[in-house]
């Protein structure tokens, strides 16, 4: 394995450029002669975001609906048995739900990488802003891509 001056989940950087990992495994290297522009802000830490929000939002609605039909039903004494199914079986979609929303609306760092290939990647600094090294991993990059650089936090 290779030692980065900065690593995460998802990339290492080294003098040769960003690699690409994959459980700790590099499996491409972008070299800073490849990199047509680099961008640090904020942003969506998470990939398709708008999906999951959508998925979560209809887990919460359904559940919400099938709770009102069950406190109907019981409020107006359709049913004399409760059976224990028919308070689970909304709980977990509620639980999977708020999970998907929190996660779809979570911002944070992100490093926005575009080469000359007209390859995007993005990539969240959540790793680096917990070490306190954020400062340091701007000046990393900065004294190897200079002018191609963007910081907006």
């Amino acid at each position: 394995m290779n030692e980065y001056a900065y690593e995460t989940t998802e990339f290492g950087l080294s003098n040769e450029g960003i690699h690409l990992l994959r459980s700790r495994f590099n499996y491409e290297t972008i070299p800073y002669s490849d990199v047509q522009s680099i961008t640090i802000e904020r942003g969506k830490e998470l990939n398709n975001w708008i999906p999951i929000l959508l998925f979560g939002s209809v887990l919460v609605t359904a559940s919400i609906l099938y709770i009102l039909r069950a406190l109907h039903v019981v409020g107006n004494h359709e049913v004399n048995i409760i059976y224990i199914e028919q308070i689970i079986i909304p709980v977990i979609p509620l639980l999977l739900g708020c999970y998907c929303l929190y996660s779809s609306t979570r911002n944070g760092a992100i490093l926005r990488v575009k080469t000359v290939a007209n390859k995007k990647d993005k990539f969240p600094l959540k790793e680096i802003e917990k070490t306190k090294s954020l400062e340091e991993f701007q000046e990393y990059l900065k004294d190897r891509l200079s002018t191609r650089i963007t910081i907006s936090l």
